[in-house]
């Protein structure tokens, strides 16, 4: 993975789109905000579906990835019906933990930005280190 300020290879992005559903809107018809946590999950599990990945068979593995720290920053609001992007970035592997960098777009405008940490733990819910076939998925390109 990059370090410091180098940029991160672009094969670690990707890029979903989806549309503002009326169901997450608030009185005002914009995305309310916790939204952004789901659109996120939907970006993290469509950046590993682009390299291949089935996540039920990591779980069959006896290998799990909760969230455990989140971080948002809202820049400007989404509508209903509005078409969003969701970048979707792999920032940084550890032997543990696994971080995205995500980003809500809608055009050229950044509506939201964040990340989330991944830890990887067993079926008993303690750290586990992260095998090196499932690291090697979060250094790879989109493969479908």
């Amino acid at each position: 993975m990059a370090t410091g300020k180098e940029p991160l290879p672009e094969h670690l992005t990707s890029r979903m789109t989806l549309t503002v559903r009326f169901c997450e809107t608030d009185l005002m018809g914009i995305v309310h905000h916790a939204n952004y946590l789901t659109y996120f999950e939907a970006g993290r599990v469509d950046w590993l579906h682009r390299r291949g990945i089935s996540y039920e068979k990591w779980v069959e593995m006896g290998i799990h990835l909760p969230v455990v720290e989140a971080k948002l920053r809202y820049r400007k609001a989404a509508r209903f019906d509005e078409t969003l992007v969701v970048e979707t970035t792999c920032a940084e592997v550890t032997r543990v933990t696994v971080r995205f960098a995500y980003r809500i777009l809608r055009g050229a405008d950044v509506l939201c930005e964040g990340e989330t940490l991944l830890a990887c733990v067993g079926n008993e819910l303690t750290p586990k280190r992260l095998p090196a076939e499932i690291a090697a998925v979060f250094r790879s390109p989109e493969t479908v």
